[in-house]
């Protein structure tokens, strides 16, 4: 989840000052931190969509028997 939040302050901080390729500006750098930006958005939307998996591997395996007395 922070993944997402810093990719997207990353987006935001271009927006704001006026260099990014979302509005158009086609710099060098503008390019590098918007892509970085993007990698980070989906880096967080892989993460989170593999904890999913895995929660629902775990939670749909039977649970263990208990162990028998003698």
């Amino acid at each position: 989840m922070k993944s997402i939040f810093w990719g997207a302050v990353i987006i935001a901080i271009g927006l704001a000052r006026g260099d990014s390729v979302f509005r158009g500006d086609f710099g060098i750098l503008n390019i590098i931190f918007d892509a970085l930006g993007v990698f980070f958005i989906i880096r967080g939307i892989l993460s989170i969509y593999r904890a999913k998996k895995v929660e629902a591997a775990t939670s749909s395996s039977p649970p263990a028997a208990p162990p028998t007395a003698r």
